[in-house]
């Protein structure tokens, strides 16, 4: 087969799929889009006509000036799950949040947060895509219906609700006591469980997180000292269901228009 062959099939692959463009678009996929982020994104999408010598900047631009890579540490292992013998889990729902990226300050990443819950009454075996089309309707009609997007101020507060029979173990960072009980309260209601005041419990750890930060010099250059758990607003971007088997499946629940609506991405009931 011929380089040029060669070449094409792994650019259909990294354009179509779950593979690079895929990756571009989830990282770019946030609630404040504007031209600047669409610029950015374009210059990192692979589009059919790329070289192989274009494609490859556009992916140093994404992983090493966009997100990074280089600061980050590498983790070196194996799953675990690849030992673990086959458990009937119950599958678990995640909301990802993320701060708008608006008010994020230049040379800063955007801050994230993330909670979800198990659905107790179901395991891998008993699900049904009918079931997780359910699901995706009370996630959206919750946490996204009619562009009300659910946020919350994250802080340094942490707020805890444990109800193993209901699948709660949240774990919430909010800007104080009052913002973490809301979200808890919230959370149990939107599922149609019963708060129990008992379960809740919260944390406030005496280190400042005060903003802005002081400015310091390294090398000869002012910048902002980083902050510990900034006080900051985050807002509902992404939700999806992980079903427990021997290798972990993952559904995305809600989908994103390109005007900045969501919507729940319903499945064929037919092959639940």
């Amino acid at each position: 087969m011929s380089g040029v062959r060669n070449w094409a099939l792994i650019r259909r692959g990294l354009i179509n799929g779950t593979s690079y463009n895929a990756e571009v678009n989830s990282h770019f996929g946030d609630t404040s889009a504007d031209a600047g982020r669409d610029a950015a994104k374009n210059l990192c999408l692979i589009i059919p006509t790329d070289s192989m010598q274009i494609a490859a900047q556009r992916q140093s631009f994404f992983y090493h000036q966009v997100l990074k890579i280089q600061n980050k540490p590498i983790i070196i292992g194996q799953p675990k799950t690849i030992f673990d013998s086959e458990v009937t889990y119950h599958p678990e729902v995640s909301i990802e949040f993320r701060q708008d990226f608006a008010s994020v300050s230049q040379g800063r990443r955007a801050k994230d947060a993330r909670f979800g819950w198990r659905l107790m009454n179901e395991t891998s075996e008993s699900l049904t895509f009918e079931k997780i089309n359910n699901v995706a309707t009370l996630v959206y009609q919750q946490f996204f219906a009619n562009n009300n997007i659910f946020n919350y101020n994250k802080g340094k507060v942490i707020g805890w609700y444990t109800s193993p029979i209901d699948g709660l173990h949240l774990q919430l960072y909010c800007q104080n006591i009052d913002e973490s009980e809301r979200v808890a309260k919230y959370v149990v209601d939107a599922i149609d469980k019963t708060w129990h005041d008992n379960l809740f419990k919260t944390t406030t750890p005496k280190r400042n997180n005060l903003t802005p930060p002081p400015q310091i010099t390294i090398l000869g250059q002012q910048q902002d000292t980083p902050v510990w758990r900034p006080n900051v607003k985050v807002f509902a971007y992404k939700s999806y269901l992980t079903v427990w088997a021997t290798e972990n499946k993952v559904y995305d629940l809600i989908g994103r228009l390109a005007n900045g609506s969501f919507y729940p991405i319903a499945r064929d009931a037919r092959h639940g």
